[in-house]
């Protein structure tokens, strides 16, 4: 038998007994902590119809903030899109399946190009707020009457007369049975290219879009008591959006919360901890010196992970000194820096902790 390459013990078979995963934990949407200021800007986006743009370091519940919007007022409707460095107007609306329908052309298959649209969260969240029986439009934004030539073509010569609806482009949901306002997150929209913001411009505006390849349009109905989207839109303010988008936008920055505002997520997001509120204070102070020290700040998320896997550690918790506790602290630092000079650093910082420093 071979020895175990970590445990140093005779190879065996038995799976190791293993905590279950943090993340999950961390991104419970029943736990989340908003800041007084942060609930106001939800609140005026809200009021306005406009999208929230929300900035701040890695790690600070931008992303967990539209889950917990949808958990706590829009009874869980969440649809969420991950912007790509490659993603276009396009790929936040809808996409034709365009391998498939090529796919089909050489077998000779005639199908509607209906059946090759997909619709993307931002594109369906708007879809939603109009409701299945809206009447879609043509792309210009005229009314249809159902009569035009080019609908068999693009939703199928056997559909039902009249004016094509919206409950078209979403056949699969039975349950959609009026307007519904859903919450869609855009995640870090500053990964796209520049162009891709100032694409939306009308979309975001209006929250309308046109399909031209289906020669369609899909808007909600006009008056106050139209249905919107609620839309969330995030960025880690890797380079600079475009004016135009910006102004369609409500705004909030969300810093790195203050010492009593951590202590609250803390409680919030991993309950009661095993360790004495004196070490809490204590790696709250050394937390705050590696952000201070480290180029690649860690941000909350980190933190959490950092004090909930400290938590479990029974020696850590346990030992008599700091000299003890750093020793152990050091395995952890991998969860908080992310290169070799930050471990480094973080390193020295918890030996000048140990030594009183």
């Amino acid at each position: 038998m071979s020895e175990a390459l970590f445990t140093g013990a005779k190879e065996t078979r038995s799976e190791p007994e293993l905590p279950p995963p943090l993340e999950p934990q961390l991104r419970s949407t029943g736990r989340y902590v908003p800041g007084a200021a942060l609930q106001a800007a939800v609140e005026v986006a809200l009021l306005l119809g406009q999208p929230l743009l929300v900035t701040g370091e890695p790690g600070t519940g931008k992303s967990t903030l539209a889950r917990a919007l949808a958990y706590e007022r829009f009874q869980s409707r969440y649809l969420e899109m991950q912007v790509k460095s490659t993603s276009a107007r396009d790929d936040l609306l809808y996409r034709i399946d365009d391998v498939r329908r090529f796919r089909d052309a050489q077998l000779r298959r005639e199908n509607p190009m209906l059946n090759y649209l997909e619709l993307r969260p931002f594109g369906e969240a708007i879809v939603r707020a109009c409701g299945p029986d809206a009447q879609l439009l043509d792309r210009s934004g005229r009314n249809l009457t159902g009569g035009e030539a080019f609908l068999d073509d693009m939703l199928g010569p056997h559909r039902l007369p009249g004016p094509p609806t919206a409950r078209l482009l979403l056949p699969n949901a039975p349950e959609w049975t009026g307007p519904e306002r859903w919450v869609v997150l855009i995640d870090e929209i500053d990964k796209a290219p520049r162009d891709t913001p100032n694409d939306l411009l009308e979309e975001f505006e209006k929250l309308a879009f046109a399909m031209p390849e289906l020669g369609l349009r899909v808007a909600p109905s006009s008056g106050d008591a139209a249905i919107r989207p609620v839309v969330i839109v995030t960025s880690n303010s890797e380079k600079s959006l475009p004016h135009a988008f910006l102004r369609r936008c409500a705004y909030h920055h969300i810093p790195f919360p203050s010492d009593s505002e951590l202590r609250t997520i803390i409680a919030e997001r991993l309950g009661e901890l095993n360790m004495a509120p004196r070490l809490l204070g204590q790696l709250l102070a050394l937390f705050e010196q590696f952000r201070k020290q480290m180029r690649q700040r860690p941000g909350t998320a980190e933190l959490l992970q950092w004090l909930k896997r400290a938590d479990e550690d029974e020696e850590l918790v346990e030992a008599a000194d700091r000299p003890s506790r750093a020793e152990r602290l050091k395995r952890l630092v991998c969860i908080i820096a992310k290169d070799s000079q930050d471990q480094d650093t973080a390193n020295a910082r918890i030996d000048a902790w140990a030594r009183g420093e």
